[in-house]
């Protein structure tokens, strides 16, 4: 009977520790955690067949196999990949020299390690929650494996859990914060925070835009631009290879003179993409964080893929003026060889606008009344002259395809130009107050040097073609082409555009206070409640003391409601609740042997066992007060006690 109960705590453990695999199925190569998932399924056979584990000699042999197929899928063994990689592997082989019960102990504590793996990976609301219910069901197994019945079972993890959670939040909110990332861990550099690549041609920026990732969130003091000013301008390109752009030179220095414009501060949140981050231009100072890279390029002063956060302000419609040397109007006007048609027109549009304003009129005319679509999915260029296969001949494509066709125009014409790509836009969260700017607002514009100006000019030959890209978003710029977005080209009905609201406020609510609740929130809040003007040694002892003392009074409560059971009258209770079971009433006045004879109708081994038991209850109860010790394990046999199971 005993060996029957700690088999189900062990069969709880494995169930436990399945669950908490689960997530990385999505974070790590999917072989391995189900690899560990088919040896946690084997194990749990094994125990249920009570059958001979496997030896150590071949154990280790598959190991080896195993870490040698790791290091070839991830080419490391540590850092964020490599060590939780290892660690879920190293689980799944613990638990087949699991025998003894601290052997599974030690499997449910690496459990609750490996519950936080996914954190580091990933820190939204959901994360949250399923750390909610890892912890929640190792809690539970952790019950079972000490004896605790099945039944209410899980409601005893539940109440633990929940009178620990005051603790939890007082302890998280007054311990103090690292300045940095809690982890400063090797991450992959090929995850870009924005999706943005560090090249473009065409198809790159249109393949992104059908993703809907999230990729950052601003919030405007005071009153928001209007969507047609939004450009984020991440990267610049300068290079032009006769298909794909690149930034291959770009400024070393920058001098510029800013004139007119409206001031914008805004707050923005997201991951950066390679140590960039976007800004609404024009940014007149970098952000603490960042250098403000020539171009107007915003960089951080180290790596990383952790949310960062900043504050800035942005001049909208100022004049961007700066000095470019013959050599620099050189670089920005090379062109490869071919597309011989497109410079012939281009030299046309020169000559027909007389300066460079003019030649920007000329041609988003052109673009506009030429009959150009927009859309996801035009036909492919050849390599050679895609430029003039595509001014003249398809005349179909989405933003880098005008954007390209555009700046090597204005090249051919004799005019420095570069592209630049971020996003354009964003979508307003009411519920939140936030703008979500996602992969779908990406973009690519032009930028042009006019030498009568001395002026960098943003040209966006999207907005001639298609209007409604740049005032309402892709969304509603081509309606033509809902079948090939079934949820972003398609309006909402009005429920479930309430729900991605609050969901999306929610999420951005949750990365502002919990996950950004870093050293700088922490010291406001301590001088908010009048704790110090830093955060030392002595304040957060005294924030502890007062923040446990509150987080224990849920605890006292329950103390002084609940009073404390002996074990003996614990253990007696118990086993009326068993007999109960079987159809045996026992009342208070019922000794031991009074219980004793109305129970022989158990069958043999139970009324054995249950003789046993009253007998040790009877020898510590009346005739010589119990070591405490000797009376735990008789509570525990007390515990594996179930008539009518056998």
């Amino acid at each position: 009977m005993i060996r029957s109960l700690l088999r189900q705590g062990e069969m709880a453990v494995l169930l436990a520790v399945a669950l908490v695999i689960l997530p990385l199925l999505l974070l790590l190569p999917p072989w391995l955690p189900m690899l560990v998932l088919c040896m946690l399924a084997l194990r749990a056979v094994l125990l249920r067949r009570q059958a001979v584990l496997p030896s150590l000699y071949l154990l280790l042999p598959l190991l080896l196999l195993a870490i040698g197929g790791l290091w070839l899928s991830l080419n490391t063994l540590v850092g964020r990949e490599g060590g939780a990689a290892l660690l879920i592997l190293l689980l799944g082989f613990k638990s087949f020299e699991s025998r003894q019960q601290r052997d599974w102990q030690v499997l449910l504590a690496l459990g609750f390690f490996l519950a936080a793996m996914p954190l580091l990976f990933d820190q939204s609301p959901l994360a949250a929650v399923w750390l909610a219910i890892s912890l929640l069901a190792l809690t539970w197994a952790m019950l079972i494996l000490s004896g605790e019945m099945v039944e209410g079972s899980l409601r005893s993890a539940m109440q633990a859990l929940s009178l620990s959670l005051p603790l939890m939040l007082v302890l998280f909110v007054v311990m103090p914060r690292l300045p940095g990332p809690l982890w400063s861990m090797p991450h992959d550099q090929h995850v870009a925070g924005t999706g943005l690549s560090d090249s473009m041609e065409p198809g790159s920026i249109s393949q992104l835009v059908q993703q809907q990732e999230p990729a950052f969130s601003v919030v405007f003091a005071g009153r928001a631009p209007a969507v047609s000013e939004m450009y984020w301008r991440i990267m610049i390109f300068d290079d032009f290879d006769g298909r794909r752009w690149q930034n291959v030179r770009g400024l070393s220095s920058e001098t510029v003179r800013w004139q007119g414009g409206r001031l914008v501060s805004y707050s923005l949140t997201g991951k950066p993409s390679k140590a960039r981050l976007p800004l609404l231009e024009y940014t007149v100072t970098a952000p603490a964080g960042g250098v403000l890279e020539p171009g107007n390029l915003f960089k951080l002063a180290r790596d990383g893929d952790e949310l960062f956060r900043f504050q800035a302000e942005s001049l909208l419609a100022a004049h961007y003026r700066t000095v470019l040397s013959r050599a620099d109007q050189d670089f920005y006007r090379h062109l490869p060889p071919g597309n011989l048609a497109s410079r012939q027109l281009a030299l046309q549009w020169r000559a027909q606008g007389g300066d460079g304003a003019g030649f920007i009129r000329t041609a988003l005319q052109y673009f506009r009344l030429g009959g150009f679509a927009y859309t996801l999915q035009p036909p492919l260029l050849n390599s050679e002259d895609g430029i003039d296969q595509f001014m003249f001949s398809s005349r179909q494509g989405f933003c880098e395809h005008y954007a390209s066709a555009l700046a090597f125009m204005a090249r051919a014409a004799g005019m420095p130009a570069r592209i630049v790509t971020g996003y354009q836009g964003g979508q307003f969260n009411p519920v939140g107050q936030f703008w979500q700017v996602r992969s779908s607002d990406a973009h690519a514009w032009v930028e042009i040097w006019l030498a009568e100006s001395g002026e960098w000019l943003r040209v966006d030959p999207t907005a001639a073609v298609a209007p409604d890209r740049v005032a309402q978003g892709v969304s509603q710029s081509i309606p033509a082409m809902q079948p090939q977005l079934p949820v972003l080209g398609r309006s909402m009905p009005g429920w479930l555009l309430r729900v991605q609201q609050n969901w999306q406020a929610a999420g951005f609510a949750w990365q502002q206070w919990v996950v950004g609740y870093d050293a700088g929130k922490q010291l406001n809040l301590y001088r908010w409640l009048g704790l110090g003007d830093q955060v030392d040694s002595g304040t957060v002892l005294r924030a502890v003391l007062i923040g446990g003392s509150l987080a224990c009074l849920p605890l006292l409560l329950l103390w002084r409601r609940r009073p404390s059971v002996p074990p003996l009258q614990q253990g007696r209770h118990r086993l009326v609740q068993a007999l109960a079971a079987m159809g045996i009433v026992v009342v208070d006045s019922d000794g031991p042997l009074d219980i004793l004879n109305k129970a022989r109708r158990l069958p043999e081994p139970d009324y054995r066992q249950l003789k046993a038991l009253l007998k040790e209850y009877a020898a510590m109860r009346y005739r010589q007060p119990a070591a405490p010790q000797q009376v735990r394990q008789w509570l525990r046999r007390v515990k594996a006690f179930r008539p009518g199971r056998q």
